[in-house]
Protein backbone atom coordinates (compact mmCIF):
# COMPACT_ATOMS: atom_id res chain seq x y z
CA UNK A 1 0.00 0.00 0.00
CA UNK A 2 2.90 2.43 0.59
CA UNK A 3 4.22 2.12 -2.61
CA UNK A 4 0.99 2.69 -4.43
CA UNK A 5 0.55 5.63 -2.32
CA UNK A 6 4.25 6.32 -3.45
CA UNK A 7 3.29 5.69 -7.11
CA UNK A 8 -0.12 8.14 -6.58
CA UNK A 9 1.84 10.92 -5.00
CA UNK A 10 4.66 10.96 -7.39
CA UNK A 11 2.71 11.13 -10.42
CA UNK A 12 0.50 13.90 -8.85
CA UNK A 13 3.42 16.17 -7.91
CA UNK A 14 5.09 15.39 -11.44
CA UNK A 15 4.57 18.69 -13.44
CA UNK A 16 4.84 18.98 -17.11
CA UNK A 17 8.18 20.31 -19.44
CA UNK A 18 8.23 24.08 -19.12
CA UNK A 19 9.04 24.16 -22.29
CA UNK A 20 9.38 21.98 -25.85
CA UNK A 21 9.65 22.27 -29.29
CA UNK A 22 5.95 23.86 -29.56
CA UNK A 23 6.36 25.89 -25.80
CA UNK A 24 9.03 28.61 -26.35
CA UNK A 25 10.32 30.19 -23.55
CA UNK A 26 10.51 33.85 -22.42
CA UNK A 27 12.59 36.17 -24.30
CA UNK A 28 16.02 36.18 -22.56
CA UNK A 29 15.57 32.08 -22.08
CA UNK A 30 16.26 29.46 -23.36
CA UNK A 31 15.23 25.43 -23.27
CA UNK A 32 17.32 23.61 -21.49
CA UNK A 33 16.49 19.77 -20.96
CA UNK A 34 12.65 20.65 -20.29
CA UNK A 35 13.25 24.11 -18.21
CA UNK A 36 13.56 27.64 -19.41
CA UNK A 37 16.74 29.29 -17.89
CA UNK A 38 18.49 32.58 -18.02
CA UNK A 39 20.07 33.10 -21.51
CA UNK A 40 23.78 34.67 -20.90
CA UNK A 41 24.01 35.51 -24.34
CA UNK A 42 22.46 34.85 -27.99
CA UNK A 43 25.17 36.75 -30.15
CA UNK A 44 28.46 38.02 -29.19
CA UNK A 45 27.17 41.71 -29.72
CA UNK A 46 25.60 41.27 -26.23
CA UNK A 47 29.16 40.42 -24.63
CA UNK A 48 31.64 42.61 -23.59
CA UNK A 49 34.71 44.05 -25.95
CA UNK A 50 37.19 40.71 -26.65
CA UNK A 51 34.70 38.61 -25.57
CA UNK A 52 32.47 36.38 -27.54
CA UNK A 53 29.10 34.18 -27.01
CA UNK A 54 30.03 30.61 -27.21
CA UNK A 55 28.04 27.41 -27.64
CA UNK A 56 26.78 27.50 -23.94
CA UNK A 57 25.24 31.07 -24.30
CA UNK A 58 28.08 32.24 -21.76
CA UNK A 59 30.27 34.98 -22.79
CA UNK A 60 34.21 33.90 -23.09
CA UNK A 61 37.09 35.79 -23.19
CA UNK A 62 38.70 36.15 -26.94
CA UNK A 63 37.18 36.00 -29.97
CA UNK A 64 36.01 34.66 -33.00
CA UNK A 65 35.54 37.54 -35.40
CA UNK A 66 37.01 41.19 -36.03
CA UNK A 67 33.83 42.42 -34.13
CA UNK A 68 34.59 40.92 -30.65
CA UNK A 69 37.88 42.69 -30.57
CA UNK A 70 38.76 46.52 -30.23
CA UNK A 71 37.99 48.46 -32.98
CA UNK A 72 41.05 48.27 -35.61
CA UNK A 73 42.08 45.11 -33.77
CA UNK A 74 41.72 41.96 -35.48
CA UNK A 75 40.60 38.84 -34.25
CA UNK A 76 43.30 34.99 -34.39
CA UNK A 77 40.32 32.84 -35.08
CA UNK A 78 43.11 29.89 -34.75
CA UNK A 79 43.74 31.53 -31.31
CA UNK A 80 40.56 33.21 -30.15
CA UNK A 81 42.71 35.92 -29.65
CA UNK A 82 42.58 39.35 -30.77
CA UNK A 83 45.82 41.07 -31.94
CA UNK A 84 46.78 44.71 -32.92
CA UNK A 85 46.21 45.51 -36.61
CA UNK A 86 48.95 46.74 -38.30
CA UNK A 87 48.81 50.39 -39.23
CA UNK A 88 47.97 51.71 -42.61
CA UNK A 89 47.11 55.77 -42.25
CA UNK A 90 48.99 57.32 -40.20
CA UNK A 91 46.46 59.87 -38.81
CA UNK A 92 44.12 57.33 -38.37
CA UNK A 93 46.19 54.28 -36.80
CA UNK A 94 49.20 56.12 -34.90
CA UNK A 95 49.57 57.97 -31.71
CA UNK A 96 49.90 62.51 -31.82
CA UNK A 97 53.60 62.87 -33.39
CA UNK A 98 54.05 59.27 -34.79
CA UNK A 99 53.65 58.13 -38.24
CA UNK A 100 52.85 54.79 -39.87
CA UNK A 101 55.69 52.82 -41.41
CA UNK A 102 55.65 50.59 -44.81
CA UNK A 103 55.84 47.80 -42.41
CA UNK A 104 52.91 48.58 -40.70
CA UNK A 105 54.45 49.90 -37.37
CA UNK A 106 53.99 53.34 -35.93
CA UNK A 107 57.16 54.97 -34.56
CA UNK A 108 57.98 58.60 -33.40
CA UNK A 109 58.78 61.09 -36.08
CA UNK A 110 60.98 62.31 -34.03
CA UNK A 111 63.14 65.52 -34.55
CA UNK A 112 61.79 69.01 -33.59
CA UNK A 113 57.87 68.51 -33.51
CA UNK A 114 56.52 70.52 -31.03
CA UNK A 115 59.32 71.61 -29.18
CA UNK A 116 59.51 75.08 -28.15
CA UNK A 117 61.32 77.87 -30.00
CA UNK A 118 61.94 81.40 -30.30
CA UNK A 119 62.97 81.78 -33.81
CA UNK A 120 63.71 79.22 -36.91
CA UNK A 121 67.53 78.67 -35.62
CA UNK A 122 65.89 76.90 -32.47
CA UNK A 123 64.56 74.50 -35.00
CA UNK A 124 67.08 73.16 -36.64
CA UNK A 125 66.98 73.88 -40.01
CA UNK A 126 65.87 71.98 -42.74
CA UNK A 127 63.10 74.03 -43.77
CA UNK A 128 61.78 73.86 -40.13
CA UNK A 129 60.34 77.27 -38.62
CA UNK A 130 59.19 78.59 -35.41
CA UNK A 131 55.53 79.28 -35.55
CA UNK A 132 53.37 80.31 -32.38
CA UNK A 133 56.66 79.38 -30.65
CA UNK A 134 56.76 75.75 -31.73
CA UNK A 135 58.60 74.21 -34.45
CA UNK A 136 57.18 73.25 -37.42
CA UNK A 137 58.13 70.95 -40.65
CA UNK A 138 57.22 72.01 -43.81
CA UNK A 139 54.78 69.95 -45.88
CA UNK A 140 52.77 69.63 -49.28
CA UNK A 141 50.28 67.65 -47.72
CA UNK A 142 48.61 65.83 -44.54
CA UNK A 143 50.46 63.12 -45.58
CA UNK A 144 53.83 64.62 -44.79
CA UNK A 145 52.88 65.18 -40.76
CA UNK A 146 53.07 62.81 -38.25
CA UNK A 147 49.55 62.10 -36.47
CA UNK A 148 47.78 64.82 -34.67
CA UNK A 149 49.36 67.82 -37.56
CA UNK A 150 47.90 68.86 -40.08
CA UNK A 151 49.29 70.61 -43.06
CA UNK A 152 48.64 74.03 -42.73
CA UNK A 153 49.43 77.07 -45.36
CA UNK A 154 50.67 79.49 -43.15
CA UNK A 155 50.65 83.56 -44.46
CA UNK A 156 52.94 86.75 -44.22
CA UNK A 157 50.92 89.78 -42.55
CA UNK A 158 49.57 91.01 -45.96
CA UNK A 159 47.58 87.46 -46.79
CA UNK A 160 50.56 86.04 -48.93
CA UNK A 161 51.10 82.15 -48.33
CA UNK A 162 54.97 81.83 -47.69
CA UNK A 163 54.86 77.96 -47.04
CA UNK A 164 52.62 75.08 -45.64
CA UNK A 165 54.24 73.82 -42.42
CA UNK A 166 52.45 70.85 -40.12
CA UNK A 167 51.07 72.34 -37.20
CA UNK A 168 49.44 71.09 -33.89
CA UNK A 169 47.98 71.77 -30.51
CA UNK A 170 51.40 71.77 -29.06
CA UNK A 171 50.09 73.78 -25.91
CA UNK A 172 48.24 71.07 -25.43
CA UNK A 173 50.55 68.08 -25.14
CA UNK A 174 52.87 70.79 -22.80
CA UNK A 175 53.94 67.97 -20.12
CA UNK A 176 52.46 64.92 -21.04
CA UNK A 177 55.46 62.19 -22.09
Amino acid sequence: MTVLLSLLLACATSTKAECDAETLCPFGEECREGQCVPQTCATSSQCAIEQFCNDDNTCEAGCEEDTDCKFGDLCDTAAKTCVQSECTDTHLDCGFGEYCSPAGECYDAGGYYCQDCEEAGDCGGNGNECIWGYCSSECDSDRDCPGGFDCIPMSDGTGNIIGHYCIAACWLMEGRE
